[in-house]
């Protein structure tokens, strides 16, 4: 039997002997109220209604003594009171730690998670750095072609330029020579 079922037999228990002690007290009063009822004029309900000086309600005659009954059920609400209180702490504190160490794991995923974020930026800057070096060195590249085609292109023009303009020299010089040498 557990503690529950001990606290409910105990309940069931103090409740019967309760309502028992209040209604043989009942009847006794009520016997001894109808006949000091005619002497005092007061009823069963101003008998009922006092209370001791400390505060505590009148104890019956009955089996067991009113204020045994109210000390025993304080008693034992003290008990069970204390007794959850006691639940209730370590309810707590082992709540407290449970939250504390989630919140720990909590810190070291987050951790976790910043220094993978970290090196994959790391990462992708080297990347891009390397993409954008690799585009820089190929543009530079294109162009020194580019250059190196219009500086050839140029001399080859130049070339020719200089060419047409020796042959022209060439075929206006012999047509003077025969100028001169034809008499005419």
């Amino acid at each position: 039997m557990n503690s529950a079922d001990r606290r409910i037999g105990t309940i069931i228990v103090v409740l019967s002997l309760f309502m028992v002690s209040v209604a043989y007290g009942k009847d006794s009063n009520l016997a001894t109220t109808t006949e000091t009822n005619s002497s005092n004029g007061s009823g069963i309900s101003a008998e009922h209604s006092k209370k001791d000086s400390d505060g505590k309600p009148p104890e019956s005659g009955g089996i067991l003594p009113m204020g045994t009954l109210h000390m025993v059920i304080q008693e034992d609400r003290t008990d069970v009171l204390s007794k959850i209180d006691k639940q209730r702490n370590a309810t707590l504190a082992y709540f407290t730690k449970e939250r504390l160490a989630v919140t720990g794991e909590l810190e070291k995923e987050l951790n976790r998670v910043a220094d993978l974020l970290q090196s994959e930026r790391r990462e992708t800057m080297v990347e891009m750095e390397a993409i954008g070096n690799r585009i820089v060195e190929n543009a530079i590249i294109r162009s020194e072609r580019l250059i190196d085609h219009f500086f050839i292109r140029a001399i080859q023009m130049a070339l020719i330029v200089i060419l047409i303009f020796g042959l022209t020299g060439v075929v206006i010089f012999r047509m003077v020579a025969k100028k001169r040498s034809d008499p005419l």
